[in-house]
């Protein structure tokens, strides 16, 4: 099969020597300077057509593999005011009616465009995104917690595609949320949880906590103590040289008027992402003044103990369960309770993990200290659940069953991001072949004359009837210029035409992750282009 050859003289986008000076990450910076991408406003990316060819080239990578996986692909247009899932869905419910139709696993190049675009983070903060969405079919048998065939399909799928890509990603727990690959990166715009010794991963709003059980010592009896100007923890433990481990926090949020209590271990931080999935909404706000005073609370010296339960709604974080006699607010100005213990004291009326993990707390499977890091994600999944809209299928004893359906979606322009940031040096980019935008660079020196000219475009013509694609310089530049291009470029395969090798009847040939300079025959350049084929 043909490939095209594209002409560096003629192709839309030029190479820069220093990058934009908005442009942050490597990533960003090396794809604006060897002409991939242009920034417009508003954190939208135009694609040059060496970037559309990468993109086009790791999208086909990714359907290859979905279609390996038993995937078939589908287009649903985007219909005004309607769900696009929902619209797929009763699609899907007038196709497959029996038990040996299923499972079914549909995928569909898209785009969307996302509310919060990240200018600063070139292509991991695009505003238009290109995509992948994936949608897995089945009995509910395929879903399964402890057995989930359709999830793990799918994650094999994603697997080799990120091993084709050589990208070092992690799988990571994202609790209701479902699972997400996760490219760690120090810019990264989510914290990714993770355990150096078993491995476990989990963004951090959805990462468990164990908590040791309380200390063997006895329940003393409560105390009023004066407490003077301590109205923050930190003056608190202070005052009272204790740690701040030894004090409850108490924080007040309010929604639409509604009041709750979080009780937390005075040395912990409440997430707030684990708050506002137990408040139900992230439209609160730290309680004011007049909604503290109507449930009996006063700022900077609430306890837990004598509030108004009828009036408000009362969270403990279980780091409360694992110590004793501890110390909380009186509910009065410079007025401290000591040795208030749980249940005792008071009881909660609902329990909720809310505590932010941080770095060297305990693993919830082995123990070891967890390590925080930032991450983009690159791919989600979500819960597996029935489809609705009455979408059945008849099993095999005749009986209509619930169809369940699992989505995922794969962000290409991040993992073609998250491969430029993983695959460069000084010079420039170092594509892996499945995302390089052409297989061959060839550079031609010299090629006003006739002798090399007529080298170069014969070269073209076998490598394009080989199945070969070329990014052929056939520009009337220097020697320098056309290398550096080529490094900053980076195609995995260098091939040089010149007066030299029109002369002896040899090819200079470099691979952009060696420094060495191969001078081939022709049988030796056929088992180059073999080594490039495999890959």
């Amino acid at each position: 099969m043909e490939k095209e050859i594209m002409r560096l003289s003629t192709l839309v986008g030029k190479t820069l020597r220093q990058p934009p000076s908005d442009a942050h990450l490597a990533s960003h910076q090396l794809l604006v300077r060897a002409g991939f991408v242009r920034a417009l406003e508003g954190g939208h990316f135009a694609y040059l057509p060496l970037g559309r060819q990468s993109l086009a080239r790791m999208q086909a990578l990714v359907l290859r593999e979905l279609q390996e996986a038993g995937g078939q692909e589908f287009a649903v247009p985007a219909l005004p005011d309607a769900d696009p899932v929902a619209v797929l869905v009763k699609l899907v419910r007038r196709e497959i009616d029996s038990y040996r139709q299923i499972p079914v696993l549909l995928f569909q190049p898209a785009s969307r465009t996302v509310d919060q675009p990240s200018s600063r983070s070139g292509l991991f903060g695009a505003a238009e995104r290109p995509y992948v969405d994936l949608h897995a079919f089945g009995a509910a048998a395929s879903f399964d917690a402890a057995s989930p065939e359709a999830e793990l399909q799918i994650r094999a799928a994603i697997d080799r595609i990120v091993v084709a890509c050589d990208l070092p990603v992690v799988w990571a727990n994202a609790g209701d949320e479902g699972q997400k690959a996760v490219y760690p990166h120090l810019a990264g715009d989510q914290d990714l949880v993770r355990c150096p010794a078993c491995g476990y991963a989990a963004e951090r709003s959805w990462a468990g906590l164990t908590w040791p059980e309380p200390p063997g010592e006895a329940e003393l009896s409560t105390e009023e103590i004066a407490t003077p100007g301590c109205d923050t923890i930190a003056a608190l433990a202070e005052f009272l040289d204790i740690p701040a481990a030894q004090t409850l926090k108490m924080v007040f949020y309010s929604v639409e008027g509604k009041v709750t209590c979080i009780v937390i271990r005075g040395d912990r931080t409440v997430d707030e992402a684990k708050l506002a999935r137990v408040l139900g909404t992230d439209w609160y706000y730290a309680s004011l003044e007049d909604e503290l005073e109507a449930v009996g609370a006063v700022g900077g010296y609430a306890s837990p103990i004598g509030l108004d339960t009828a009036r408000l709604r009362v969270v403990a974080d279980p780091s409360v369960r694992s110590g004793k006699n501890f110390v909380s607010g009186a509910n009065q100005p410079d007025m401290h309770i000591k040795n208030v213990n749980v249940p005792r004291d008071f009881e909660p009326g609902e329990w909720a993990d809310l505590a932010l993990v941080e770095p060297g707390d305990p693993c919830p499977h082995c123990g070891a200290d967890l390590e925080i890091q930032p991450a983009f994600a690159l791919a989600h999944g979500g819960i597996a659940s029935p489809c609705g809209f009455e979408a059945e299928y008849l099993d095999a004893n005749g009986r209509g069953q619930p169809l369940w359906m699992q989505s995922w979606t794969l962000d290409l322009g991040r993992i073609l991001a998250a491969v430029v940031e993983s695959h460069h040096d000084d010079h420039g980019l170092v594509w892996p072949l499945p995302c390089a935008p052409v297989d061959v660079h060839l550079v031609g020196l010299d090629v006003r004359k006739e002798t090399v000219s007529a080298q170069a475009e014969a070269l073209c013509g076998q490598l394009r009837e080989a199945g070969f694609s070329v990014l052929y310089d056939d520009r009337n530049a220097s020697a320098g210029v056309k290398f550096n291009d080529a490094d900053l470029i980076g195609i995995p395969l260098r091939l040089t035409v010149s007066k030299r090798s029109a002369k002896e009847g040899r090819i200079e040939a470099k691979w952009r992750d060696s420094t060495e300079r191969l001078r081939l025959d022709d049988g030796e350049l056929a088992v180059e282009l073999a080594r490039l084929r495999d890959g």
